[in-house]
């Protein structure tokens, strides 16, 4: 069996496990391992309570590290589905970050028609399955990856 095949296989394994699943729901800090809780931005954000009007993510909902605080992921609408794994500070800048540059790609139809064919062409590039490709749930290689890919195609077409 080839190194790649082997490396393919075990990226694989990882992604299926549900440690993996847990992880990129919210349940489980990727940095502490343990559990986590759902708390108001209140708690996220305590410096900005006095702030009017009142920002709209103080009554969002995050998963938050039972250990760290400094480690949280949002969530949708429906304040229960996480955006993704819980990010530090280092990780939440590259998640908006990969948004400012990927974004733009699939909302000005520039590059591609639409949301999923963008996610579609980056699950390609990533050797990701496309229900694991989202910046929400990339670590800080996946999001300095993913910048790239998008940074090329942005200097493809401008030559």
């Amino acid at each position: 069996m080839s190194n790649q095949i082997t490396k393919t296989v075990l990226i694989f394994l990882v992604i299926m496990s549900d440690e993996f699943e847990q992880i990129i729901k919210g349940k489980i800090c990727p940095y502490c391992n343990c559990g986590t809780i759902l708390v108001s931005g209140k708690i996220i954000y305590p410096n900005k309570i006095n702030i009017l009007p009142e920002p709209a993510y103080l009554n969002k909902m995050f998963y938050q590290c039972k250990i760290n605080s400094d480690h949280y992921v949002g969530t949708y609408n429906d304040q229960l589905t996480s955006l993704g794994r819980l990010a530090d500070k280092e990780l939440r800048k590259l998640k908006n970050k990969g948004h400012t540059i990927f974004d733009p790609l699939w909302r000005e139809n520039n590059y591609f028609k639409n949301k999923t064919a963008a996610y579609r062409w980056l699950s390609e590039k990533m050797n990701l399955p496309f229900k694991y490709t989202h910046f929400g749930m990339f670590t800080i290689e996946q999001c300095n990856a993913a910048i790239k890919f998008c940074e090329e195609i942005i200097n493809i077409q401008k030559h």
